[in-house]
């Protein structure tokens, strides 16, 4: 029965017509490796598949290709025993194709215990190229690593950049967007990117229940992500924790300084509240940014900088009683920033820089971020103090509301500008 299951997928994969999603801008290279798609619920990682397998097509034939959806529930539930028909069900409708290379691209996998066993061996033994995708609550990265043995390269996948936002809005990205009629277009669904963010099905959504379908994914990556897979008991707490992070993006956050505000109206302990805050960070739903310094000890003994994965879904779920765009923005940039998988920190001293990027070289970008009409005075002055400090500092950017100048050795970019050619 399994076997007459996979059949029926794998002809109706072939038959029907496939859909045609916005090009996200993620580029995998041609290895032999395992890829693996990870990152946050209802990022786009089955429709970045219909991607891939669309630029295949230029070059083998759609039999040549196997997609399934693991979550499908006409083939569930699985046994990993049951995946051994699966080649077999394939090579009985195309037994033609007995000696060519196949390219099998496996959706939500981690709904078959045991799944890596039967992905080692067909990597190994069969002529195939495997791309494999899961949430990351059942499929994290260290995990991966460890289930496949070196044999995978993993990549990680977010919702919509502002770039990938505008693509779907008809805007074609230039380098004279900035100066075109359609700049003023740009920056007013710039503001709508700002406040609502850019998971996918939010950004088509054209009935205004935008804040409804992000309340509801929060609720989702609670108790599916979370919940369930790390058995948490205190969802009350869990959840409580997670609004207050989503709620304070952009500012330094303490387990310290949590558990104290705590502890007298709620039995909990900082063991308990360490693990809850992995959790988030495990289901990309946050993120946590390191203190500037050369000392580990004062990285690990200084409070780290809060930033959430998209900011609809922070403003969906975060007690806010004003737009704080300025927070916003920043989670913007951070957002940019971690999509260029750059080593980052922010920095404290008299003052601070909200980000610190080290690169390869081990130079220095330092990036300050305002939102407001003027320039203000601290903003630049916290930059010039961070470099009288650092000789390796190569580049001062300040992305601010509309602003576009330079400020001595500090270059002033509109935010969204910047987000268009986001350059460090």
């Amino acid at each position: 029965m399994k076997k007459d299951s996979f059949k029926l997928l794998i002809k109706e994969f072939h038959e029907d017509q496939l859909p045609s999603p916005v090009e996200r801008e993620l580029i995998l290279p041609r290895t032999k490796k395992i890829i693996t798609l990870t990152g946050s619920r209802r990022s786009g990682k089955t429709f970045y598949f219909f991607q891939l397998i669309q630029t295949l097509l230029q070059e083998v034939d759609r039999e040549l290709i196997i997609y399934l959806n693991f979550e499908d529930d006409r083939i569930l539930p699985l046994e990993i025993s049951d995946l051994d028909t699966l080649l077999e069900a394939y090579y009985e409708l195309y037994p033609h194709n007995k000696d060519k290379e196949l390219f099998l691209f496996f959706d939500e996998i981690q709904n078959v215990d045991s799944w890596e066993v039967y992905i080692r061996r067909i990597h190994d033994k069969e002529k195939v190229k495997i791309w494999i995708t899961g949430s990351n609550s059942n499929l994290l990265s260290r995990e991966i690593a460890t289930s496949l043995r070196g044999r995978t390269l993993t990549f990680s996948i977010f919702p919509f950049s502002f770039r990938e936002f505008l693509t779907y809005k008809g805007i074609q990205k230039n380098h004279h967007l900035t100066y075109s009629k359609d700049r003023f277009k740009v920056k007013k669904l710039f503001d709508r990117y700002l406040r609502l963010g850019g998971f996918p099905e939010v950004v088509t959504e054209e009935n205004h229940l935008e804040q409804s379908i992000l309340s509801e994914y929060f609720e989702t990556m609670i108790y599916r992500d979370i919940v369930e897979r790390f058995s948490v008991r205190n969802t009350n707490l869990l959840k409580k924790l997670g609004k207050y992070l989503l709620t304070n993006i952009a500012r330094p956050f303490s387990i310290n300084g949590y558990y104290s505000s705590l502890k007298e109206t709620t039995a909990v302990s900082k063991e308990t509240l360490f693990e809850y805050v992995s959790y988030f960070q495990e289901a990309s739903v946050i993120y946590l940014v390191p203190l500037f310094s050369y000392s580990v000890r004062k990285q690990q003994m200084n409070p780290k900088k809060v930033y959430c994965v998209d900011n609809g879904l922070r403003n969906a779920v975060s007690f806010t009683f004003s737009q704080d765009y300025g927070w916003l923005a920043e989670n913007l940039v951070f957002i940019e920033l971690q999509k260029q998988g750059v080593e980052l920190y922010y920095w404290k001293d008299k003052e601070e820089v909200d980000f610190v990027v080290k690169h390869k070289d081990h130079s220095i970008t330092a990036i300050n971020v305002t939102y407001d009409n003027e320039i203000k005075e601290r903003e630049l002055s916290a930059l010039a103090e961070f470099k009288g400090k650092h000789r390796k500092v190569k580049k001062l950017l300040l992305l601010t509301k509309d602003r576009n100048e330079n400020k001595g050795s500090v270059q002033c970019i509109p935010l969204w500008e910047w987000l268009l050619h986001p350059k460090i």
